[in-house]
């Protein structure tokens, strides 16, 4: 634990900066993809709308697991080069 905890402290400002800005962008799509499942479960039992907001929220998860994986990797690979 104190391994990820010193890693994430010792990232380049630039790179946390950066991951922080595509993590909150992720969550803004998460919202989104919570409100159309909400909306399907009181709402409208449209299956279409079920699997767009699943398929939304399956992406966005994607997508903010890469901005940290990216976001490390870029960092250790400025480490290297310096």
């Amino acid at each position: 634990m104190d391994k990820i905890k010193n890693l994430f402290n010792n990232l380049d400002k630039t790179d946390l900066k950066i991951m922080k800005i595509g993590i909150k962008f992720c969550f803004g799509i998460l919202l989104i993809a919570i409100i159309l499942l909400s909306s399907y479960l009181f709402f409208v039992h449209n299956f279409f709308l079920y699997e767009l907001g699943l398929a939304i929220f399956k992406l966005s998860a994607y997508i903010a697991v890469e901005f940290i994986v990216c976001g490390i990797v870029a960092d250790k690979i400025k480490k290297q080069i310096e």
